[in-house]
């Protein structure tokens, strides 16, 4: 009886557990080729992202975080350029704009110093300037948990799958979200000379979540 009870309780927390974990091939915003996945899941809704963030919420702050997915499926390891990803966003009339992802340190100071988004600024960046440092603990312990968050690796090994975060500072303008997708333009094979070609995965249909 108690071994039985034991795989019961083995199967009771495990799937739950199971649950959290999306398939990444069935996730809305997506592209796929040449054997590799990038699957997105964009929070924009801030109690969604106060279960993953707690009390200190991007969302609130007018930033969009990314859950990012890179699958693997092929012999080699993959690399993948962090630095140059993008959220790009195509506006009805054919504004295009394109806005680099938000480092821990520059996400937690615009999350705990929010501020008016200034239209003459140049896109794709902070509307404001950093502080030089020394933010204190409440700054540290907010960065720790966005970096623990963030998108680990620029090496995706065969055979594997890849996820985390990237934050992108929307001052809030959220309603930009059915035209955005997200952008991978610089991927390669390591040990292959094969080419790959860039991805795009449009939020369009990911739903207001």
């Amino acid at each position: 009886m108690r071994l039985a009870l034991a795989v019961l309780l083995s199967f009771g927390f495990a799937l739950p557990l199971a649950a959290q974990t999306p398939d990444p091939a069935k996730l809305p915003a997506r592209d796929s080729h040449q054997g590799i996945l990038v699957a997105c899941d964009p929070y924009q809704n801030p109690k969604r992202a106060k279960k993953i963030f707690g009390r200190e919420n991007p969302v609130k702050a007018g930033i969009l975080p990314v859950e990012v997915y890179i699958r693997n499926s092929t012999r080699w390891p993959v690399a993948v350029k962090l630095a140059s990803i993008r959220l790009e966003i195509v506006l009805p009339g054919g504004n295009r704009d394109q806005l680099a992802s938000l480092s821990a340190d520059e996400a937690a100071t615009a999350i705990l110093h929010p501020r008016p988004v200034n239209p003459e600024a140049p896109r794709g960046r902070l509307p404001f300037p950093l502080p030089g440092g020394g933010e204190g603990g409440k700054w540290n312990k907010l960065h720790d948990k966005l970096q623990s968050l963030a998108f680990p690796t620029a090496v995706i090994a065969p055979g594997t799958t890849v996820h985390g975060f990237f934050y992108f500072n929307l001052g809030g303008q959220f309603a930009a979200l059915p035209y955005s997708r997200f952008y991978v333009p610089d991927l390669k094979f390591l040990g292959n000379t094969q080419a790959i070609m860039f991805f795009e995965a449009p939020f369009a249909h990911a739903g207001a979540h």
